[in-house]
């Protein structure tokens, strides 16, 4: 019925009079002749409907021409602003340069500066002479500095007002230094006033760190500046402490007025070393921590004890104002390298940062030429993906990336296949190629692709085949090597039981230890090539003794202790050797990372029908990082390459508890070290009922039988249970 009336036509009468009036009329009938929308959207039409003929490039040019000039504006509004900051890094980097050198000027200010006291606190000619010297060298490593200094400070351009102002102080108390240095020489200028005259030079040139550290663009560098600047700072404080003393030496006593100066630059020093710790970096902590110490730093300190012990209007009597000089020269030299690597830090952080801006620039303007490029290659990709072919061609290419590829790497890993067919032959038969429907460029395209996916099941079917002939490669050379140490430790056993002499015995059992451990090299070969170990348990064994097999396996065998283990675990027969092997590459790993007076720490639990077994190290640990990456690999075997080479052990530890279902995994010690867990299922274990209970005696003996069949031994020289005994061949 409802089908019915949807196809009827129902035919009006236009003559018929309409129920609430002209329909023509009533909003939002736009087919009515007049109404205001239906000519604006006529009008509207007018020039896009000729697109409709316009071919498909030229559609997508219109399409990509707003947004290319978008892209060209914002990235060019974008590169001026780095332009900006890359002259400001720049000028930021020249004004380091500037601090660097002042920071030389200034320590040669300071030794010109003592030099000329003492020389003015000299009596009489002879004395002078040693002074006048040391005086005649600091004025010339100012010269020197000062040059240096000059062609820096030339360099600077577009500084603010209070920088040049300063600048030019600076340059005007330099050029009167000439005249200082005469007076000096001619002892016509008094200690009090020399002080102050380089005082005032020094502290100008100080005055240069505080203004780059307030014009620095970069919080960093700004804190660094700050730091060195606190640093300077100390020294001035330890320079004038340096004056002081030799006025006290001048005057022949301690007056109120030096000892209120003494505590004035004792607070100095305290306060600029604060200033430091509040801004520097722990690096910066620690690297003037790790300098300014020694026998220079304790004399110094000593002899400023000494002078703030000093009773007012008497003299100091500990030390002469030579050995005074040196020891505060000595001190100040240990401030001024750490002075010199602050600096030498700040300059290569606005390096950095100039370099980082610049780069920053090149990257941008690459990736406006990559929009662009990208845009334009994507309005191509857009016309071409319109064409049938072309989507046939893409699913196709999908269907092999995603599933055909795939598929045919896991079917090389069959190494029945790899042995019986060339690289090329299995490529024929697993490549499933393309449909090549045309000899356009479409089918050259498809052509192409199905040589390529033809090239890369190759080039994978030669990488299987290489694979399986370096693991067989493997096999032969560790069964090779293993028929040769099983040869050797034989001698060695007939010869332990014939030698009488302990010292020879106990060269011989460290022979018997190192091929164990060869032989446990062959066998971590063997588990990499996927083959299995030549040796047969046929027996349980408990345990406590698959520990002590694997613990003389291990080069320090005497650093483990085993704490509480369970003696009711037993451990199945085809999982013995496995056990054996993969706990000794545990044990080897925990002795290698920790201290050679530290122990390892072993224990095993019973949980439930499970075990879990602990080897915890005081090592040096990991981090949560390597951690992860460990426990991974140990979920997850890798396949073997030249990065797995390296790690040989994890490899083993991780292919031999997959191939029993034993999950081993590492974690921080609570103190320091890893613990690793290792946790036995109920298939590598006896059934706690049958513990004990071994079936009908058999002719070859078990693991504890072997052990205690040993002969005695030197504890200091071979472990208690040696390896080649404790598993069956």
């Amino acid at each position: 019925m409802c089908g019915a009336l949807r196809n009827t036509r129902v035919r009006v009468d236009p003559r018929a009079p309409k129920e609430g009036g002209d329909v023509n009329k009533r909003p939002g009938n736009i087919a009515g002749k007049g109404h205001p929308q239906r000519g604006f959207l006529s009008r509207l039409r007018r020039p896009f409907g000729r697109l409709r003929d316009m071919p498909i490039w030229a559609k997508l040019g219109l399409i990509m021409i707003p947004p290319v000039l978008a892209t060209l504006v914002i990235g060019t509004n974008g590169l001026l602003d780095n332009l900006d900051t890359v002259t400001n890094a720049d000028r930021t980097r020249v004004l380091s340069q500037l601090v660097k050198e002042s920071g030389t000027l200034v320590d040669h200010l300071q030794n010109e500066r003592a030099a000329a006291v003492m020389y003015l606190a000299a009596d009489n000619p002879d004395l002078r002479k040693g002074p006048q010297t040391a005086f005649a060298e600091a004025n010339k490593l100012v010269d020197d500095a000062r040059q240096l200094y000059t062609l820096r400070r030339n360099a600077l351009l577009d500084l603010d007002a209070d920088m040049r102002d300063l600048l030019r102080r600076i340059d005007d108390g330099l050029g009167g230094l000439t005249g200082v240095r005469s007076q000096v020489i001619d002892t016509k200028i008094s200690i009090a006033d020399v002080s102050t005259r380089y005082h005032v030079l020094v502290a100008e040139l100080l005055e240069i760190r505080e203004h780059a550290a307030q014009i620095a663009g970069s919080t960093e560098l700004g804190d660094g500046l700050r730091a060195a600047a606190a640093v300077a700072q100390y020294k001035e404080y330890l320079s004038e402490q340096r004056i002081v003393v030799h006025h006290v030496f001048d005057q022949g006593a301690m007056s109120p007025f030096l000892n209120t100066s003494f505590i004035a630059t004792e607070t100095g020093l305290q306060q600029a070393l604060e200033q430091f710790k509040s801004v520097a970096s722990d690096i910066d902590i620690d690297t003037y921590n790790g300098t300014v110490t020694g026998p220079d730093l304790r004399k110094a300190e000593k002899f400023r004890g000494d002078v703030g012990s000093t009773a007012v209007n008497n003299p100091i009597t500990s030390f002469t104002a030579a050995e005074w000089d040196v020891a505060m020269k000595d001190n100040a030299a240990l401030v001024r390298r750490v002075e010199r690597t602050l600096d030498e830090k700040v300059e290569s952080t606005a390096s950095a940062l100039r370099d980082a801006v610049t780069s920053r620039i090149l990257v941008q303007a690459g990736l406006v030429a990559g929009m662009l490029f990208i845009a334009i290659l994507s309005a191509w990709l857009v016309a071409r993906s319109m064409a049938r072919s072309l989507r046939e061609l893409r699913h196709g290419a999908l269907n092999i990336a995603q599933f055909g590829l795939p598929q045919a790497v896991a079917r090389l890993r069959d190494p029945a296949l790899s042995s019986q067919m060339s690289p090329v032959q299995m490529a024929n038969q697993i490549a499933e190629p393309l449909p090549v429907r045309s000899k356009d460029e479409f089918g050259q395209v498809a052509e192409a692709f199905n040589a390529v996916h033809l090239e890369a099941v190759r080039t994978a079917a030669e990488q299987a085949q290489l694979r399986s002939s370096v693991a067989t490669m493997f096999v032969n050379l560790a069964r090779r090597s293993q028929i040769l140490v099983d040869r050797l430790i034989g001698h060695l056993d007939r010869l332990e039981r014939g030698e009488e002499d302990p010292d020879r015995l106990a060269e011989l059992f460290q022979l018997d230890h190192l091929a164990t451990r060869m032989r446990r090299n062959d066998e971590n070969l063997l588990v990499l090539a996927g083959a299995d170990s030549t040796r047969v348990q046929r027996e349980p064994a408990a345990l406590l003794d698959v520990l002590r097999a694997a613990q003389s396996e291990v080069e320090h065998y005497t650093r483990i202790e085993f704490g509480i283990v369970d003696r009711d675990i037993e451990v199945a027969a085809h999982a013995v050797n496995d056990l054996v092997h993969c706990i000794a590459e545990l044990f080897d790993n925990a002795t290698a990372f920790s201290p050679p007076d530290s122990s390892v720490m072993v224990e095993a639990r019973r949980v439930g029908d499970r075990a879990v077994l602990y080897v915890e190290d005081r090592g040096i640990g990991m981090s949560p990082e390597m951690l992860a990456d460990v426990n991974e690999r140990l979920a997850s075997p890798p396949q073997v390459d030249v990065a797995v080479s390296r790690m040989m052990g994890l490899v083993v530890v991780a292919r031999l508890a997959a191939r029993h279902g034993v999950k081993v995994e590492l974690r921080s010690s609570s103190e320091r070290g890893i613990i690793a867990d290792v946790t036995l299922p109920t298939a590598v274990l006896v059934p706690r009922a049958l513990a004990g209970r071994a079936g009908a005696p058999s002719r070859e003996p078990s693991i504890a039988q072997a052990i205690e069949s040993r002969p005695p031994v030197v504890p200091t020289q071979r472990p208690p249970y040696a390896a080649p005994l404790a598993l069956e061949s």
